[in-house]
């Protein structure tokens, strides 16, 4: 039986030559004399996202409509309809916010007083502040790691996390112990997260799938970022690349949806898949943010297969989630 994980694979070794073309021996050579919170922050700080798969504005109307039933409809106007109609002058937190798109949905519609976004990269959060500024929107973007802040317990209506609780290890400590704290009494907690194998170690049949399926995308999508590169064929991360690039990378992602059952009610919890399109189209995705009807019926293609590969194995690897605090009685 074949593992299910990878301390080193060809992927790593291509993935290497890319980043050697693109940002020069001198800078791959220098994460090897930074601590583990400075890897990450730097990570982020030089992260191009021109090729990441969440960009393709195709997946993202696909997500809304699983989400909310409308593929112009975002999560968080979704949630601000649905769990915060009628009230005002609430407070939101959110952690791992990047550039801070969803800070601004959610401050855009005029119910939150006071918004804080916390994220470990000093440049994302200069952008994000920036973005807010222009926008005159009430928000403020701390940068520094979470774990050494000090907030105000009981204090926050909507904790969120969007695509970052998975980069916490021992997610049901965290859970307990520095977030169920900071949350009010009525407060909800909402996650658009990745909730798939840890450290990215993709099974062996997701692997063969997503291989399978790239050999159906033509090859002039199939084409990275640097113009000449072919992608050929989807490997599993070696975990010595996924220490060294990222050591905050999905530690404990494996155990996120148990650890939130543990701690919190759920309010609604829906499947948003990711299993294949994940890391099939990373490095390409580039190729679909315009589309044509080409590519629109290929994605319409790619998305369909994934879903009913998500039934077969029943687990998606992405989830949304709305829930409470349990409280004790």
């Amino acid at each position: 039986m074949a593992s299910e994980t990878s301390l080193i694979s060809i992927g790593d070794f291509l993935d290497v030559y890319y980043k050697v073309k693109q940002k020069g021996v001198k800078q791959l050579l220098s994460l090897f004399k930074l601590s583990n919170n400075t890897r990450v922050a730097e990570k982020w700080n030089n992260h191009q996202q021109s090729s990441d798969y969440w960009i393709i504005p195709q997946l993202q109307q696909h997500w809304n409509t699983l989400i909310s039933g409308n593929p112009t409809e975002t999560y968080e106007f979704y949630v601000s309809k649905r769990y915060l109609a009628q009230k005002h002058n609430l407070s939101l937190l959110s952690i791992g916010c990047g550039e801070g798109l969803h800070e601004r949905h959610f401050a855009q519609s005029g119910q939150f007083s006071n918004v804080i976004g916390v994220d470990i990269s000093p440049k994302r959060i200069e952008k994000a502040q920036q973005l807010a500024n222009e926008e005159k929107l009430p928000i403020d973007y701390i940068a520094g790691d979470f774990h050494s802040m000090n907030l105000p317990e009981s204090s926050f209506d909507v904790i969120l996390f969007d695509s970052s609780l998975h980069h916490f290890s021992n997610i049901d400590a965290f859970l307990q112990k520095e977030i169920f704290p900071l949350m009010k009494d009525d407060g909800i907690l909402v996650i658009n997260e990745y909730c798939g194998p840890n450290r990215l170690q993709w099974t062996k049949a997701q692997l063969n799938y997503a291989n399978e399926l790239l050999q159906e995308i033509p090859k002039k999508y199939k084409v990275l970022v640097d113009g000449t590169s072919i992608k050929r064929k989807v490997y599993r991360p070696g975990l010595l690349r996924m220490f060294l690039v990222d050591p905050s990378e999905a530690p404990d992602s494996a155990n996120l949806q148990k650890a939130l059952h543990n701690h919190f009610s759920i309010l609604e919890e829906k499947r948003i898949g990711n299993n294949i399109l994940h890391i099939l189209l990373k490095g390409i995705a580039h190729h679909f943010v315009q589309t044509d009807s080409e590519k629109t019926a290929l994605l319409f293609d790619l998305i369909a297969k994934e879903k009913g590969f998500v039934t077969k194995v029943g687990k998606s690897d992405s989830i949304f989630g709305v829930y409470q605090k349990k409280t004790t009685t």
